[in-house]
């Protein structure tokens, strides 16, 4: 059988496909920007948190976390939030909006989220149930949250709210 002989047309055209097939969609970018959140929280890596929102973002989680301004203070809130509790943040229907512009985007993420008591014993557990609207911008590292705003859906918290100062 005779041997093919490659030109560098044909390789590069051969790498173009497949950095095409690897490269992800602006959708696809935003969504692992949303589900990289709760591998930052659950696992108390905060810097993990600038590969999920802008250095100005602002988030509003209610209550002592109403008004987070700005990285620093998103990492410093979240990490006191769940600072005496392991957690479970479990992300599920994502609806995502890509503006005309192709550099803005809104999104809705439900959510349900579980605090467990550090040590855990029977009982000691709250159950958070809502949705996340955030505000994304692409920038040079990509998509990342400019605004989040956490809204509570049924009861909000269930459980043994003494885990959260209630």
């Amino acid at each position: 059988m005779p041997r093919r002989r490659c030109s560098l047309f044909y390789l590069l055209a051969l790498l173009s496909v497949a950095n095409i097939a690897l490269a992800l969609t602006a959708w696809e970018s935003i969504h692992q920007t949303i589900h990289t959140y709760p591998l930052a929280i659950d696992s108390k890596d905060f810097a993990l948190l600038s590969k999920v929102f802008t250095p100005d973002a602002t988030a509003n989680y209610t209550g002592d976390l109403s008004n987070l301004n700005g990285l620093p203070a998103i990492q410093t809130g979240l990490a006191a939030s769940v600072a005496t509790v392991y957690s479970q943040h479990l992300l599920g229907t994502t609806v995502i909006d890509i503006h005309s512009d192709r550099i803005d985007a809104n999104s809705t993420t439900y959510f349900q989220a579980s605090l467990f008591g550090n040590p855990y014993s029977i009982g000691s557990v709250v159950y958070l149930y809502g949705f996340y609207a955030d505000t994304l911008e692409k920038g040079v590292e990509g998509w990342r949250i400019s605004r989040r705003q956490l809204v509570f859906q049924g009861p909000g918290f269930v459980g043994n709210l003494s885990l959260v100062g209630g």
